[in-house]
């Protein structure tokens, strides 16, 4: 297996959504999706208070190299009010779905990805979020009933642990064998890794 964790919010995580599936195909490896919430290791664990974006210098730097490597990979990127984008509540909606059907999930989880950062189109809260799981044939769970509940919002922060423990504090993050790759642009080491199986 192979995994793979991201946060919706992220768009290089996005970047690495794209790929990940293709690249793990092609070593004879599954992929195992794993959302997580990213501002909570980033606040909590990491000490930053503001985004990345925020940041003096940092800031500029990644809002051109968001671009940039959209226009590396060939991915579309327009992406949504980022205000307005209910990027904890579909993180929620990843795992209710995919506690019942992780395919389900992945199909989820790339709408939702491309509809924020490629369609500028942003889930806005928990009917949207529905729609999509109804066009992507996820909607094998009532997301605005549970979405309400005390229960997917402890998944979600039992997801993040679980991240942390295993080394992930940002997006994305690939998982092979115990090595941690962290980035889309380390994805050509991590099918390097796959190739030797390991160094």
């Amino acid at each position: 297996m192979l995994d793979f964790y991201f946060d919706f919010f992220s768009p290089y995580g996005y970047f690495g959504s794209t790929r990940i599936e293709a690249l793990a195909a092609r070593h004879g490896r599954q992929v195992r999706w794993h959302a997580f919430h990213m501002r909570s290791v980033m606040k909590d664990v990491l000490g930053l208070v503001q985004p990345l974006t925020a940041l003096p210098l940092k800031g500029d730097y990644i809002r051109k190299d968001i671009r940039r490597v959209a226009r590396w990979l060939d991915v579309p990127y327009a992406p949504g009010d980022a205000a307005a984008f209910a990027n904890v509540a579909a993180d929620r909606a990843f795992w209710l779905i995919h506690d019942v059907d992780a395919e389900a999930a992945k199909r989820f989880a790339v709408e939702v990805f491309r509809r924020h950062h490629a369609l500028g189109d942003s889930p806005r809260d928990e009917q949207a979020l529905m729609a999509i799981a109804v066009a992507t044939r996820s909607d094998v769970v009532d997301l605005p009933t549970l979405l309400q509940g005390q229960a997917c919002k402890d998944r979600l922060r039992q997801a993040t642990e679980a991240a942390m423990a295993a080394g992930v504090w940002g997006a994305p993050t690939f998982v092979a064998d115990g090595e941690v790759f962290w980035g889309v642009d380390r994805m050509p080491m991590l099918e390097h890794w796959l190739e030797r199986g390991g160094w």
